[in-house]
């Protein structure tokens, strides 16, 4: 029945209390591991794989992690075929992760943040709407949310218009 925790900062959470989280409270829509810094990939593939109802993640700090667990994000919203079969009409916004701190998790590429963010619409990169934070990975300057995307396609239409 557990829906949010915060382990902050907490040295020794790793491997076996995060896997045991992530099975035994599938109802888990808000975690705070910033800081953990034994967090590993597998601890964020096992909270993907057990919690799908998942909305905030906080992994700052967590150097551990690598574009396996963000796959492994994205894919959880294709393993969660409940939402994905029922009505589209706000799904997006209900369901899935709408919150993810990374920062300071130097190993990830752009290819799979973008994943990510190309999976969750919830997450924004723009301006005002910063529910992925990004600060320190200097790698991830070409990930962009949805939004960010389509007013850069809109500019260009209308630069490409005026000509």
């Amino acid at each position: 029945m557990l829906h949010s925790l915060n382990l902050g900062w907490c040295d020794n959470v790793g491997d076996l209390g995060v896997t045991s989280l992530a099975y035994g409270c599938p109802d888990l829509k808000c975690l705070d591991l910033c800081g953990c810094v034994r967090i590993t990939d597998d601890n964020v593939i096992a909270l993907a794989s057990g919690c799908l109802h998942l909305r905030s993640i906080g992994l700052y700090y967590c150097r551990n992690i690598t574009d396996r667990a963000m796959y492994s994000l994205a894919y959880s919203r294709v393993k969660n075929k409940a939402s994905i079969w029922q009505p589209m009409k706000g799904r997006y916004d209900e369901e899935g992760l709408r919150s993810l701190n990374i920062s300071q998790c130097t190993a990830l590429t752009p290819l799979a943040v973008q994943a990510l963010c190309d999976t969750f619409p919830a997450l924004h990169t723009c301006f005002g709407r910063h529910s992925l934070v990004m600060n320190g990975c200097l790698n991830l300057t070409s990930v962009h949310c949805a939004c960010a995307v389509q007013s850069h396609r809109t500019l260009n239409s209308i630069l490409h218009t005026a000509h």
